[in-house]
């Protein structure tokens, strides 16, 4: 154990390029080089300021200096040395720290909530994963998970927890942005790599989880789950939503033994070793969000379409706004099996045509002929709808 309380076998893990992120993140300026250390210095309470950064790892005393350097800054940031060194442990990580507020004393959570929250986490991280390789936004997200998707999760682990109710802290390791150089190599404050996969999905963990916290708020105040709908293209989704609620004690079981729920806080910490996007200012649910969130997770889920499906039915209505174009027909019509047998009640079904298929549906009415199309079926309210037509035929 070294004079400041951290094992040295820790300190010498310690790279000198994450610590002198770190010094640049709170100020500090490099001013010259002492040997096989760099000089680092700043203005603090009025009065210059130096410590010295060692640059080589594999001198037999860095584990020393490096711990003389942590001592100086947690004595002129007022923080234990330990805390320092875990800011500096996490540089290379992006981390999410939930913070649950259940009703136990503090530092302590139920054992049901906790394996409901860990659970969730793990799900959040799917969500954002599964969005960020999906080509395009999807209301729910397909039950046989991108490979991508799954690696990432399986990269990503869960820290220590830290002090306040409880705090599960999730890290997501971010790779070198390129190999270590020279030891006192001249390099750019940002690397102009490429940005790697584990940041893009911590980005748009962030903005997802952001949207689903404002659709939240303007779900309860207009009753209805269209905001989630409409925030579908910033990467919410059922799964997200679902997740976020697990980590508020929703568990989904309505009227069947659902336990208590509570309030909890998203914050992000973002690695220095690519531009951090966003500010760590903390996304925050109350109880009565983490409920609108189910709803809106249902919702999305009765709003997905039944891809591929065909439907067999009679036109009762017609428009389009001109003699000519595309137009909109009402169908009534039930699903057909691909065996050709007619399943279900008939249905009231909305559809989009090109001006071809308007036209040979036009004819069909009057004809008095049912149509038969593929697509995609949406639920929307009393009615369905048609999207993404892939066939249409007059029978």
């Amino acid at each position: 154990m070294t004079a400041v309380g951290v094992p040295e076998r820790e300190l010498e893990r310690l790279r000198p390029r994450d610590v002198e992120r770190y010094l640049r993140q709170r100020g500090w300026s490099p001013s010259g080089r002492v040997r096989y250390s760099a000089r680092w210095e700043r203005e603090w309470d009025g009065r210059p300021r130096r410590v010295l950064l060692p640059m080589d790892s594999e001198l037999a005393d860095y584990a020393d200096r490096m711990a003389d350097l942590i001592g100086a800054l947690a004595e002129l940031e007022g923080r234990p040395p330990a805390a320092v060194h875990q800011d500096l442990t996490l540089s290379g990580l992006d981390v999410q720290y939930i913070r649950t507020m259940p009703r136990t004393p503090s530092g302590t959570i139920p054992v049901q909530a906790a394996v409901l929250a860990v659970t969730s986490a793990r799900d959040l991280l799917m969500a954002a994963a599964c969005d960020t390789v999906l080509d395009g936004p999807r209301l729910v997200h397909p039950r046989r998970k991108p490979q991508r998707a799954k690696d990432f999760v399986d990269s990503a682990r869960f820290g220590p927890s830290a002090p306040g109710s409880y705090v599960f802290q999730v890290q997501v390791p971010l790779p070198e942005e390129r190999p270590q150089g020279h030891l006192f190599e001249d390099v750019p404050e940002w690397d102009m790599a490429p940005e790697p996969f584990a940041r893009r999905v911590s980005r748009r963990m962030y903005e997802a989880v952001s949207a689903a916290r404002l659709a939240a708020y303007d779900a309860d105040d207009l009753d209805d789950a269209d905001p989630f709908t409409s925030a579908v293209d910033e990467g919410v989704s059922a799964d997200l939503c679902e997740a976020l609620a697990g980590m508020g004690g929703h568990d989904g079981r309505e009227g069947r033994g659902e336990g208590p729920l509570h309030g909890f806080s998203l914050s992000f910490g973002w690695s220095p070793r690519w531009p951090v996007p966003y500010g760590s200012g903390p996304l925050e649910f109350s109880p009565r969000d983490v409920r609108i969130l189910r709803e809106g997770a249902q919702d999305l889920r009765r709003r997905e379409p039944e891809r591929g499906v065909t439907i067999v039915g009679r036109t009762t209505k017609l428009k389009r706004a001109a003699d000519i174009g595309p137009g909109d027909v009402t169908v009534v019509a039930r699903l057909m099996r691909e065996n050709g047998d007619l399943v279900g009640q008939e249905r009231q079904i909305h559809i989009h045509l090109t001006e071809a298929a308007y036209d040979r549906a036009t004819d069909a009415h009057r004809d008095r002929r049912d149509l038969r199309i593929e697509g995609d079926l949406t639920r929307r309210g009393n009615y369905h709808e048609l999207t993404r037509i892939t066939g249409f035929d007059v029978l």
